[in-house]
Order: structure tokens, then C-alpha cells, then sequence
């Protein structure tokens, strides 16, 4: 919202929030911290510049989150406007411009904060290059849940409600369009670095990996999303008379890997599953040879043979593998 349409109380609010900024990074690790601010017609640019907590040298535009309140009980935050606004329809394009001026202005990242009282509530640090991709998927699942009145009366998509693309950082109606971006390789969750236990101990040979914090990878009690997959339709009988046809070994000729447990092979679709699914265009192969096949340089020459050695299983004519 343009500045001039703005309240005092907001104004005053959006000032003591940039000067907050600062402080708050250097209590989660980065240092040499550099604050500049711009004013610009009636927007005001701030970009921060200092050193990550990974080692990084990071120059990071500040965007503010607005918040939309509650619906009931549920409170519905934080989003933020990446720009001042774009012409009508031209949200991706608009998007392609900001992010190509902050290339331009060697600006790496993007930070989206929302304040919460005296502190944060959220804050996101967000390679500038991720942007794009972000944007689009969440624009693309609002559009998915508002077809399938998933939303209740909430009709507007997230990524284009107001006047520019609009990233969201949360939504408890709609958890899964702010799920899209914390998800995002490209983003790093600041709030974890803040709530980041001290170390308890000195390692010196951790210590000798400038920006490598082991303690920031990965996570424990890994939360559960959900996925929509699709596959092509197998015969199991196929997969039965393949591995009983084996004599639970690996048919790849060689090999003749065993062992005296279920599982332990897999059915191999010569010619692809889509192709064919017949016991004679399909061999057992262990793990080993199973990648073989797929994934080794010489993953044809293996087919070749593969289908040579399971073709004599036809009464038909010989198949060429292509």
C-alpha cells in the first residue's frame, strides 16, 4: 500500500521494524552487518549486506509482511508484496523485471519478516533466483484449492491479491500454499537459527569448516506432506512367474547374486513398463544389476543381452530391444 494512504501508527510501525532487522541477525550469527535504506517516491527500499551464518557474503532486500488478521479463531498471515505494484495482468512479467533489477544491484537474497509485538514471528531469507519458482507454485495451488472451494468464501488467488506478486509465508486456512516455499531448497528459516541451542562443546575439527554448521542440515522428526503420483498398471502374476522362473537369483548373466530372503530382487522391464509387462520381456535382477540397467553408460549393451537371455521364455518370434 503506497505510503501516502498509510497511518501514522503503520508508518511508525514499518520504521521500527527496519531498525529491528539488524540486531535480530546478529543474535542468529551474521556479522559486519551493513544497513541501507533508500527512499524512493513514497516506498522506501531497505537491503541489507554482511556475512550469513553459513560463511556467505549476502546482500538481502528487506520485504515487510502485512497481516490479514483472523477468520474466527484461525489467524491468516503473513504474505508480503515483492513490489510497489505491476500493470494489470502482468504479474509474471513484473516479477521477471524485480528480479532481473536485484541481479543488477547485486542483491542475493530476499528477506520477508513479520513482526510479532517486540520480536519476530517469521522470517525468511530467500534466494533471489527462487523467487520465481516459488511464486508460480503457490499461485498454481491457490488456483487448485479455490476449483476445489477448498478456501470456503476466499476466492482471491494468494500470489496475485493486491497490486504486485505476493509471496506467503503462512496461512492457516491454507497451509499448503506457505508450505510450498519453506519446502524450497532456495529458503532458509531464520526462526530455526533463532531457537538454535548453544553448543555445548568445542569441536575443532567442525570448527575448520568455515560456514558448515552440521547442527543446521537435515531435521529430526520429519513432518509427513502429502503426494499425488501416478503409475502404469502391473501384472502381478508377471512379477511371481519372473522370480519363480529365477529360482530367486539374478539373471543377469555373471552375476547369479542369492539370497535366502524375500525381497531381495527386481523385476526388470526390459523394454519399459508401458512397453511390455510380459514374463518374457522381464528378468530378475538384484540391486546392483537393477541400476546396472538403467543407469550405466553401458545400460544398452546389458538390455541386449537381457532380452536375448528372457526371449528364450517366448514361443514368439525374437523381440529387438531398440
Amino acid at each position: 500500500m503506497p505510503r501516502e494512504f498509510r497511518t501514522p501508527a503503520s508508518l511508525q510501525a514499518e520504521k521500527e521494524t527496519r531498525a529491528k532487522l539488524c540486531p535480530f541477525l546478529e543474535t542468529i550469527g551474521f556479522r559486519n552487518l551493513q544497513d541501507q535504506r533508500k527512499s524512493a517516491g513514497s516506498s522506501e527500499s531497505q537491503t541489507i549486506r554482511g556475512i550469513d551464518p553459513f560463511g556467505r557474503e549476502v546482500a538481502m532486500r528487506v520485504k515487510l509482511c502485512w497481516r490479514r488478521g483472523r477468520e474466527g479463531k484461525v489467524e491468516t498471515y503473513s504474505a508480503t508484496q515483492l513490489m510497489a505494484k505491476v500493470k494489470s495482468g502482468r504479474w509474471q512479467e513484473g516479477l521477471e523485471e524485480f528480479t532481473k533489477r536485484l541481479h543488477i544491484n547485486d542483491v542475493t537474497h530476499v528477506l520477508v519478516v513479520q513482526r510479532d509485538g517486540e520480536g519476530f514471528c517469521a522470517a525468511a531469507s530467500i534466494a533471489v533466483d527462487a523467487l520465481m519458482p516459488i511464486w508460480l507454485a503457490q499461485r498454481d495451488q491457490s488456483a487448485r484449492l479455490i476449483e476445489l472451494r477448498a478456501m470456503g468464501r476466499r476466492q482471491k488467488n494468494h500470489a496475485v491479491n493486491g497490486g504486485s506478486p505476493t509471496l506467503w509465508l503462512r496461512d492457516d486456512v491454507a497451509p499448503t500454499v506457505p508450505d510450498i516455499l519453506w519446502h524450497h531448497p532456495g529458503v532458509i528459516d531464520l526462526m530455526k537459527l533463532a531457537t538454535k541451542p548453544a553448543a555445548q562443546s568445542t569441536n575443532d575439527t567442525l570448527d575448520d569448516l568455515i560456514g558448515f554448521d552440521p547442527e543446521l542440515i537435515g531435521r529430526d522428526a520429519a513432518e509427513r506432506i502429502q503426494k499425488i503420483s501416478s503409475g502404469v498398471k502391473r501384472d502381478p502374476a508377471v512379477r511371481q512367474a519372473v522370480l519363480q522362473r529365477s529360482g530367486f537369483t539374478c539373471e543377469n548373466p555373471g552375476c547369479g547374486a542369492k539370497r535366502d530372503y524375500p525381497g531381495f530382487l527386481d523385476v526388470h522391464h526390459i523394454l519399459g513398463v508401458e512397453e511390455s509387462d510380459r514374463p518374457w520381456t522381464c528378468v530378475a535382477l538384484c540391486p546392483n544389476c537393477h541400476r546396472e540397467a538403467h543407469a550405466a553408460p553401458d545400460r544398452d549393451k546389458l538390455n541386449v543381452r537381457l532380452l536375448e537371455f528372457s526371449g528364450h521364455f517366448s514361443s514368439t518370434k525374437p523381440i529387438h530391444y531398440q
